[in-house]
């Protein structure tokens, strides 16, 4: 092995991922299958053993550093959980309103806890308000994190444990940090920036230039994730490189190693204003490394930086868990293949004609070729990423990244220029025109995004489980194809496998019903997919109209066919459908109407409260709001509790959102299964009902 950094970085941060997912005896197994297939893999090919040291030293490094600081430094502040403390917390940048009124959620540092000094950072739903950086005294309870998908995310933030707020809120001061003023400065550029471009356009320019998204519009957030571009709108190692590009510069010169320290102050600088988010992060470490290597005229390796910065970003061993650190390592080493791709594509043109050189048209045709295969790796490469964390995908991304990406360059570089006019008042008309440029630039991107958003196959529902399984035997198809020499025929193989997987998933999809509780703790309301046809049984207010949205635009963004409104009180406004049902404006008693393909829908309706009852196929799904009055209780396979739940129904399986729910001592013989997240059931009619993401809990 050339590169045994880059191999040595790339399994260590594998490893730290299967030792942070895996059981502990299933990581060590899936290390040792993997030790066992890459030696034979590199033996076959190079005839040596040693090319592999760097891969199994980098796998026995990751598992056993990430034992020890589970050992040293998880597990003690685990072992907090469940007590109720006196601490002294500090308030993180992260901090956002709460569903209380007067309060904040976010990130805490405790430095105190129980007289003792610490460092402990805790997640913590509500707290009294305050600003980033304010410090006061409290008793809290601490306690493990939930089992939701944004645990890992949490993990890989060094938060290991959430925190309930009791009382005893005693200010205490003010902390004062770089951190927190290279935080200030970023609310300020972000607040400078909007000073003449329209509010939405200032939202994305933040975005893209100072790493903040508090501003965004979530309109303009969903076009780009539909147009598979979101990676845009958070900074990352491409915005890295199109900055660092203004400052490469000079390096001939005799004078090129200042220059070069410039630029690396310069860089260490931005990555702290951003807030070093870990896609920042890995940039960051690839471009100093280059720097230390031009500065000791080496020439940098795109591969051995990206491992050296994996070890570094490593041993914090949760880091690799975090979506940012998988998105950024696999769209690189996508664009490497690419690179290493053309490399072979302009040899084999260079033998096949005889020359030195190319001529001019065939090097331009190569190298849009470059451009497009380059879209194309990167795509492909963070295309399971995106599946196995449930995101977005879109079957427009190539297309969107070739007619979108190259306008990220002037737009950054014009905010930039627009944040140095606007500090001399008297540049001031210099910062308006600038301004409007970078607004009519805006402009045009975000044209071009919605057009490709708008695209019939930019919207993609794929079933995450069966499309990664797919994935991964196209993956070992690929390895064996490999193995024997002859990928050309793995071409034809490989598009007939898809050709085939998509027509058994198509008849596997056909009429199952997908039933999604969300939004708020108690309150959630529901979605229910069936044949790319969603319908809504609606409860609470905007939280739960954006989780809504946000869900139905994760699932290719489908149109709401019918709304059901069940709330009893409707002030607020609802999503838009085809069909909107407020259940308050029917006649009381029972309404029939028809739902989606095959379900049916019994809505009884009096001055206490509202009852919907599906039919899919013999399996009865209820979901209520208020109190219902039936002469019988109304029989349910399964029921999707809010805040209650009614006499009316009498249901043999309970789904809830809701952690310790009232009505939960009144519950006798019932299953009741929790998701603290988004719980799901997938029904297919006569044949199964699947849970996902939940848990069972005992009945009291």
């Amino acid at each position: 092995m050339k590169r045994k950094l880059a191999g040595f970085g790339l399994a260590f941060s594998v490893a730290e991922l299967a030792a942070a997912y895996l059981p502990p005896l299933a990581s060590v197994l899936t290390a040792a299958v993997f030790l066992f297939l890459i030696p034979v893999f590199l033996a076959e090919r190079s005839g040596s053993r040693r090319p592999f040291l760097p891969v199994i030293a980098g796998v026995a490094a990751g598992l056993l550093w990430s034992e020890l600081f589970c050992w040293m430094v998880v597990r003690p502040a685990q072992a907090l959980a469940g007590k109720t403390v006196q601490c002294t917390a500090v308030i993180q940048t992260d901090c956002s309103s709460s569903w209380q009124q007067g309060s904040l959620r976010g990130t805490l540092l405790l430095t105190e806890v129980d007289g003792k000094k610490t460092s402990l950072r805790v997640s913590c739903t509500a707290f009294p308000y305050g600003e980033p950086g304010e410090k006061f005294t409290a008793q809290f309870l601490l306690d493990s994190l939930p089992a939701d998908r944004y645990r890992m995310s949490r993990y890989s933030d060094g938060i290991w444990l959430s925190a309930e707020y009791v009382e005893g809120w005693q200010p205490a001061g003010t902390v004062r940090s770089l951190r927190l003023w290279l935080y200030q400065l970023r609310r300020e550029l972000s607040q400078r920036l909007s000073l003449y471009l329209p509010r939405d356009l200032a939202g994305l320019e933040s975005a893209m230039l100072l790493g903040d998204s508090s501003r965004l519009d979530d309109a303009l957030s969903n076009t780009f994730r539909t147009a598979g571009i979101s990676h845009l709108l958070a900074v990352s190692g491409l915005h890295v490189a199109l900055l660092c590009g203004l400052l490469s510069f000079g390096r001939k010169r005799t004078f090129s190693r200042i220059l070069l320290a410039l630029q690396a102050v310069a860089l260490i600088f931005y990555m702290g204003l951003t807030g070093f988010p870990i896609s920042v992060l890995r940039a960051g470490i690839v471009f100093l490394i280059a720097l230390a290597g031009y500065a000791m005229l080496r020439p940098p390796d795109a591969l051995t930086s990206l491992g050296a910065a994996a070890v570094l970003i490593g041993l914090q061993p949760f880091a690799p868990c975090d979506i940012g650190f998988q998105l950024s390592f696999c769209g690189v080493l996508g664009v490497q293949a690419a690179g290493g791709l053309a490399r072979r594509e302009r040899q084999c043109f260079l033998r096949c004609l005889e020359t030195d050189e190319l001529p001019k048209i065939l090097s331009m045709l190569l190298g849009l070729l470059e451009t497009v295969q380059a879209a194309c790796f990167a795509s492909l490469a963070t295309f399971p990423v995106l599946l196995a964390h449930d995101m977005t995908t879109s079957g427009v991304a190539v297309l969107s990244n070739l007619l979108v990406v190259w306008m990220l360059g002037p737009a950054l570089h014009m905010g930039l220029l627009a944040l140095l006019f606007s500090a001399l008042p008297f540049l001031d008309p210099v910062y308006h025109g600038v301004s409007f440029a970078l607004g009519v630039w805006l402009k045009g991107m975000v044209s071009l995004a919605g057009f490709c958003a708008n695209l019939p196959a930019a919207r993609l529902c794929l079933p995450r489980k069966y499309t990664l399984f797919v994935l991964g035997l196209l993956a070992a198809l690929a390895l064996v194809f490999y193995c024997a020499g002859k990928m050309l025929h793995y071409i034809p193989t490989a598009a007939v496998c898809v050709t085939a997987a998509i027509l058994l998933g198509s008849w596997m999809q056909k009429d199952v019903i997908q039933i999604a509780m969300l939004g708020t703790a108690g309150n959630a309301c529901t979605v229910i997919i069936q044949n790319s046809r969603a319908a809504v049984l609606f409860r609470g207010g905007t939280p739960n109209r954006r989780a809504v949205s946000e869900y139905l635009a994760s699932h290719g963004a489908l149109v709401v066919e019918t709304l059901i409104d069940l709330r009893t009180d409707p002030k607020q406004e609802t999503l838009d459908a085809e069909t909107l049902i407020p259940m308050e404006e029917l006649p009381e008693g029972l309404t029939q109407i028809a739902l989606l393909d095959t379900i049916t829908a019994d809505l009884y309706h009096d001055d206490g409260g509202n009852l919907a009852v599906l039919d899919a196929g013999g399996y009865h799904v209820a979901a209520a709001a208020g109190e219902v009055s039936l002469s019988e209780p109304v029989s349910a396979d399964l029921f999707l509790a809010a805040g209650g739940y009614p006499q009316a129904v009498n249901a043999r399986v309970i789904l809830t959102n809701q952690e310790n729910p009232r009505w939960r001592k009144a519950v006798v013989d019932e299953r009741i299964y929790l998701g603290t997240d988004t719980p799901m059931v997938t029904l297919r009619p006569g044949r199964s009902v699947v849970f996902e993401e939940v848990r069972k809990i005992a009945v009291q």
